[in-house]
Parts: C-alpha cells; structure tokens; sequence
C-alpha cells in the first residue's frame, strides 16, 4: 500500500509540471484585462506578443478567427468609435480560464465595423472569457449587447442644445 501510494504521488507530481508553466490566475487576470484597456480603449495594437499565445483561436457563433482577423475587428471598432473607452468591471478567475464583464462607451463617427458612423453615441457592456496557456490568450469567446448597440445607433444623435432665451426688456 505505502508503495501505491507513492507511486501515485510521484505521477500527480509529475503531471502538474507536463501541462506546461504553472498558472496563476492574478497575472492571467492582468494580461485579460490589457485587452480591453489597453487595445480596445487606448487602441494599442503594438505588444499583443505579449498578450497571445500562438495559434490564437477567437470563437463565434457564426466562426472562429484567428489573432489576425480578431485584430483587424478591434481596428475597425476603434475607427467607428476614436473616443472609445473600455472598463473592466468584474473578473473571475478560474484555472487556465479569466471571464470579465466589461463597458464601453463612445461616439461613432466613422463608418466602420458595420456601424453608420452617424454620431450617435454609445453604451455596450459584454462579457468575455479568455482561456490561457503559459500566460497568454490562446482562446476567447465573448458576447456583447448587440440589440442595444443597434438601438442606439439607429437612433438620430440628440439635437444640439436651444440657445437661452434673450434677456427681458428693462
């Protein structure tokens, strides 16, 4: 029995080290969250070397995408909208997985990403899980309140403020 017991310790052992780096969910948090801080709100497309992994998988209902063509998107997102500004909200993290709740906000003024480039002003929220391998992105899958983007950008922009009333005659 102390022999099996041994030998099953020393095979756990040996597994947590054949699944790669060790993970730790606080700098997989981190990196999640440059994502949307860093590339979607400030439009830095420049360390995502950082940030993914190789053979990059972006899931959709519809596709999948690679890092390429996932970027080209978040390109044409901050074209429709050069104000955006993306919060994190809320994250969890779970093993190789970080899910985070985010918002947007901003004003569309290029046609770009499908969207008209009207004026309209925006507010979007989503969520996003992300799974890691070795401390970058490797998978994502996200959903976004696309029926209220829609709304808003069907809406004509509000009419600029009435100018005050003229003073009253003395």
């Amino acid at each position: 029995m102390p022999r099996t017991f041994t030998l099953l310790v020393a095979l756990a052992f040996a597994l947590s080290f054949s699944t790669g780096a060790s993970v730790d969910p606080n700098a997989n948090v981190s990196t999640a969250k440059r994502v949307f801080v860093e590339k979607m709100g400030q439009g830095r497309f420049d360390k995502l070397d950082e940030i993914y992994g190789p053979n990059f998988v972006a899931h959709s209902p519809y596709k999948d995408y690679t890092l390429e063509e996932d970027n080209e998107s978040g390109k044409a997102w901050r074209t429709a909208f050069p104000d955006l500004k993306v919060t994190v909200e809320r994250t969890v993290a779970s093993g190789d997985l970080v899910a985070l709740h985010w918002k947007a906000t901003g004003t569309n003024t290029v046609a770009s990403a499908g969207m008209p480039g009207k004026g309209a002003k925006a507010k979007v929220e989503g969520m996003t899980f992300f799974r890691f391998s070795s401390g970058r992105i490797v998978e994502e899958w996200g959903v976004m309140d696309m029926a209220r983007l829609a709304m808003q950008m069907s809406a004509p922009p509000p009419p600029p403020p009435a100018p005050p009333p003229p003073p009253a005659a003395p």
